[in-house]
């Protein structure tokens, strides 16, 4: 069975990449236009319940978007560093680094996409719409169980 990357892997990486150089643009052509305070952190409500300066605010999307495209994109292609593959049997190898692979793409790019709604809003000064925290929640967790399942089903 074939192990290689898939078209749809390669996609999710160049979204995840778009999200990304969206968020640092409009982050870098917004800041100077912006209030001295923004909000920094939502509850799972989507409510505003932390403030920071704007520079910080616009920044943190930014750098930890930045971590994660070049920490989780190029460590999806390259599963032998990945430590779930380890005493797995060869003729569920595949099925399992398919899975896997998949899920760190869904995650960067969920990741990524939420950090820019994150901007988009502390940018209006506005709350989180209610469904966004549960929805980002769903969008990690279901590769999660997946990756699980395939791994353990025998």
């Amino acid at each position: 069975m074939n192990t290689r990357p898939r078209l749809i892997d390669y996609i999710f990486l160049g979204l995840s990449a778009l999200c990304f150089l969206f968020t640092l643009i409009y982050g870098c052509v917004k800041l100077p236009q912006l209030p001295d305070l923004l909000p920094s952190h939502y509850n799972f409500a989507g409510e505003i319940d932390g403030w920071s300066g704007k520079a910080g605010a616009v920044s943190a999307p930014i750098v930890f978007g930045f971590l994660l495209l070049v920490i989780l994109g190029p460590i999806q292609f390259f599963p032998q560093v990945w430590n779930n593959t380890q005493g797995v049997p060869a003729y569920k190898l595949p099925r399992v680094i398919r899975a896997t692979r998949t899920m760190m793409s869904l995650m960067l790019l969920s990741t990524e996409a939420f950090m820019a709604y994150m901007l988009l809003c502390a940018v209006h000064l506005s709350p989180l719409h209610p469904a966004a925290t549960p929805i980002y929640f769903v969008l990690i967790g279901v590769p999660i169980v997946v990756v699980l399942f395939e791994t353990f089903r025998k």
